[in-house]
């Protein structure tokens, strides 16, 4: 590790890209002209959560919602080519818990639909049922120690 966080140099790069981001969304065009390092950020650390689930054993449904399929064509057959089930992926409007939903459905609690989110950030540490689903979202890789944390306690728990 070189730096403990970013070099100004790359704070600069990030922050122009972040800003035109939020000025004109996630343009398909925009996205193209971004540094690799930046517009692949996501993708690489999927890639890596899948590497992470196999070797773990994780049962893993990764969701793509169709902004995801256009920007990255191949990532579902790449997750499906490493044998995890991939679903489309799509958010409803409403201000509780659980806005996610998946095609085919699947079933998970509202309140693990964030598990990740209240496991790392609020602490809720709870292990979940045998036969529960839990999320973990690839947009937070934050949330990578806190993963790996998780599923040495599902190992030890008996969950995977």
């Amino acid at each position: 590790m070189d730096f403990p966080v970013y070099k100004r140099s790359t704070c600069l790069k990030r922050a122009f890209w972040l800003v035109a981001l939020g000025v004109f969304g996630n343009r398909e065009w925009l996205i193209k002209h971004m540094p690799i390092w930046l517009a692949h950020e996501k993708y690489a650390f999927a890639l890596a959560l899948a590497e992470v689930d196999k070797l773990y054993g994780v049962k893993a449904v990764f969701g793509l919602t169709k902004e995801v399929q256009k920007v990255f064509p191949d990532l579902r057959k790449q997750l499906e080519e490493k044998g995890f089930e991939t679903r489309d992926h799509s958010h409803i409007k409403k201000k509780t818990f659980g806005r996610g939903v998946w095609f085919p459905p699947l079933q998970v609690k509202p309140e693990n639909m964030i598990y990740d989110r209240l496991y790392t950030l609020r602490g809720h540490t709870t292990l979940p049922a045998r036969d529960d689903v839990v999320a973990w979202h690839v947009d937070h890789p934050f949330n990578l120690d806190r993963y790996l944390e998780f599923l040495e306690r599902a190992k030890q728990g008996g969950l995977l």
